[in-house]
């Protein structure tokens, strides 16, 4: 394997650089030793499961949580210190945290008001992020009187009016419909792309990462596993747990010898020379029923159909090979799944998109 870009900037292009960070709690590491740099205007995703430290990390670049130790630069500037007040910075929250008794109007010119800025000139920018994220005619409405993504417009415009440097997202989407966040994320990134705004974006959803965002540090356990564009973390995964996080894939056992591997009853061939136990992954749209068209860059296993699950626009499969499960993944035709449970079928896929890894103990 290769491992993906560990790095997302020199120092020199970085415009928000955390060094060295950490966070330690009574008998809890949240975050170990955290590096990451950021350009300007681009969008960086921190994605992981529950738990990783992801939010924690946001935090303290915000100011909301003092840092154990390390350092939060801005610009050149080593911010860690500063209140958030003085950090330039706006935040997005997965609450929307509106203040109930106030209008749209109100809430969003409520940071101008903070920083004591003119009358007139509040009215200017208030109704210019109005018309950047389409709430012209619900200036007076409150919170509970729109719907979740209109709630989250208004956080965004909060965030977005006070004129940030740096824009931060914690988890915004997630308390929203499948639709409304698609729609939602695609009106943050034309926002983000457009103003030229540094922003980091935390998310536990994978999908959202890749489609929103210039690159992704994915995290576990407080660390960051691999930080890469969308497409490196998906088809050069640096070790098993972002291989497994970023999309769906097969873990299948086996003993590598040289350039081969033993799964089951069946030899297949790796990209790479590799020697003793090893965790061997496909993704289940990357293989294919029956003989491959040309060519012997293939792998080829036997198996027999499981189940059989129908979601719309894919049809997944549960193949049994030699005693173990394979995910198999088809775009659906008109004439529906063309394999049924109990049909012996025949696998195949390119070498070069096996996956393999040093099994871990």
């Amino acid at each position: 394997m290769i491992a993906g870009d560990r790095t997302l900037a020199s120092k020199a292009d970085a415009y928000l650089s955390l060094q060295h960070l950490h966070k330690q709690y009574a008998g809890f590491t949240a975050v170990h030793d955290l590096n990451l740099d950021v350009p300007r205007g681009e969008l960086v995703a921190l994605l992981g499961p529950s738990g990783c430290g992801k939010t924690t990390t946001l935090r303290m670049i915000a100011g909301l949580v003092p840092a154990t130790a390390g350092r939060v630069m801005v610009g050149g500037r080593d911010i860690s210190d500063e209140p958030p007040y003085n950090r330039d910075m706006g935040v997005v929250f997965q609450s929307y945290a509106l203040f109930p008794h106030m209008t749209v109007e109100r809430n969003i010119a409520f940071g101008l008001q903070m920083r004591r800025v003119a009358k007139a000139e509040i009215a200017r920018r208030v109704a210019e992020a109005i018309d950047m994220v389409r709430l012209r005619g619900m200036e007076q409405r409150r919170p509970r009187e729109l719907s979740g993504g209109q709630q989250q417009r208004v956080a965004l415009a909060r965030a977005l009016v006070i004129q940030p440097k740096t824009l931060l997202f914690d988890e915004p989407l997630s308390n929203l419909d499948a639709k409304l966040r698609d729609q939602m994320r695609a009106e943050i990134r034309e926002i983000q792309q457009r103003l030229g705004i540094t922003a980091v974006f935390v998310t536990h959803d994978q999908a959202e990462a890749l489609a929103m965002c210039d690159k992704v540090a994915v995290m576990n356990a407080g660390k960051v596993e691999q930080i890469g564009a969308p497409t490196d973390l998906y088809e050069r995964p640096a070790n098993p747990f972002v291989a497994s996080f970023v999309g769906r894939i097969n873990r299948l056992p086996c003993l590598a010898r040289g350039d081969h591997a033993i799964v089951g009853s069946h030899v297949i061939r790796l990209p790479v020379t590799q020697s003793g136990e090893i965790e061997v992954m496909v993704r289940p749209h990357r293989i294919a029923f029956g003989e491959p068209a040309g060519g012997d860059g293939f792998n080829r296993v036997s198996g027999q159909v499981r189940r059989v699950v129908y979601i719309g626009d894919v049809v997944q499969y549960d193949v049994d090979v030699d005693g173990a499960t394979w995910l198999i993944e088809h775009h659906t035709i008109a004439a529906g799944a063309p394999h049924l449970p109990g049909a012996a079928v025949d696998l195949s896929w390119r070498v070069e998109d096996t996956l393999a890894f040093a099994r871990s103990a």
